[in-house]
């Protein structure tokens, strides 16, 4: 009798067990799918990135001395003005406005940091063939800061006018550095200012900018200060704007209605920035591995990177990022004394050395959660 007990219950098990192998295999090969769908994405991302942004050559990377040589010569021959020499004093505006002379601006130490960190430009592609060098005149300078913890981002604005040592010429405005001399005395310059190396450099024309606002749908972006555009084109009134390519382009340039001019202007980039992500977020493009791609794919054909700047290389910054799970962007500008005039009646925004020197020392030592400006304008 219990034999045939068995036997029952042996013959009811076998259905059971080839419903339970069919329901694993089912499984399976739902997560080969997933997993094969995924990594398809992850490498036409990847082929995207590698394959549709512009390299800068190498030696327009490395070649200093040459821009250097090209940038001497057009000065001697009268084709640009010359920079300020160094230790020339330049007038500027204390905090209480009254008229003081400051030297010209000193240089730090390079070191690499302890993350790493990426020289972010925006160019209007302005062409300054007569120098011989790369021409585009940098609009948009920014150096993003990526902690090796991976705790949040952090992005510092430098204003276009800001007085700083030129490499080898002396004191100017630090946009003059690429349009003088190209990419290798741009990334230099900048070095110099923070005293800390670039590990990376990416640039954008504004082309770019505008096809990634429209590609993600427009982006919201909080306006803390209304305005008309000086063209009277464009009216941005006070709190949240949704603003296509072009309307976003016309907002982040602007700073000619402004009374601080520079200051403003590198607050609305940082505004719009903030709405950009936010924005992403909101619709999935920074989860969303097919919504990441159309952003991507929108982008990459306005950009040029160094060659060490590849998809690998993207995942290898952005992985203790995502893994610690603190996305947060912090922004913030590079310390200054206020605005000023050079020897020559330019107007400028003069660096504090004291206060670049704190967080320069932030940024080396990957303090920068920690860090808070004690001096200087931000």
């Amino acid at each position: 009798m219990s034999d045939k007990l068995d036997k029952t219950a042996a013959a009811e098990e076998k259905p059971k067990k080839k419903w339970l192998k069919r329901i694993l295999l089912i499984l399976l090969i739902l997560l080969l799918v997933i997993t094969l769908g995924i990594g398809f994405y992850i490498w036409r991302i990847g082929n995207i990135w590698d394959t549709q942004t512009q390299k800068f050559d190498d030696k327009s990377m490395s070649d200093i001395q040459g821009d250097l040589d090209r940038l001497k010569k057009a000065a001697e021959e009268g084709k640009i003005e010359k920079p300020v020499p160094a230790g020339e004093r330049v007038k500027a505006t204390d905090a209480s406005g009254n008229e003081v002379e400051i030297p010209a601006p000193g240089v730090h130490d390079v070191k690499d940091s302890e993350g790493t960190d990426i020289l972010l430009l925006g160019s209007d592609q302005r062409f300054g063939s007569e120098t011989d060098s790369s021409g585009a005149r940098a609009d948009t300078i920014m150096v993003m800061h990526v902690p090796k913890d991976g705790h949040g981002v952090y992005l510092v604005s430098i204003m276009r006018d800001s007085w700083v040592n030129i490499p080898g010429f002396g004191a100017a405005k630090i946009n003059a550095a690429l349009n003088w001399g190209g990419i290798a005395l741009q990334i230099q310059t900048v070095e110099q200012v923070l005293g800390v190396k670039m590990d990376h450099v990416a640039e954008i024309d504004f082309n770019g900018f505008k096809d990634l606002t429209n590609a993600v749908g427009g982006v919201d972006v909080n306006v803390t200060r209304p305005f008309t555009s000086s063209t009277g084109v464009w009216t941005y009134t006070q709190g949240m704007n949704h603003m296509d390519g072009a309307q976003a382009l016309a907002f982040v340039r602007e700073r000619y209605v402004f009374g601080d001019g520079d200051y403003q202007r590198v607050r609305n980039q940082r505004s719009y920035l903030q709405g950009l992500v936010n924005t992403m977020k909101a619709k999935g493009a920074l989860s969303n591995i097919v919504e990441f791609q159309k952003v991507v794919e929108s982008l990459s054909p306005y950009l040029t990177v160094d060659s060490g700047l590849n998809a690998g290389e993207i995942v290898n910054i952005a992985r203790p990022v995502i893994q610690k799970g603190v996305t947060d962007m912090h922004m913030m500008t590079l310390p200054n004394a206020g605005p000023g005039w050079s020897y020559n009646g330019q107007s400028i925004i003069v660096v504090d050395d004291t206060a670049v020197s704190e967080l320069s020392e932030a940024l080396r030592t990957d303090s920068m959660q920690s860090y808070s400006p004690t001096s200087g304008y931000s």
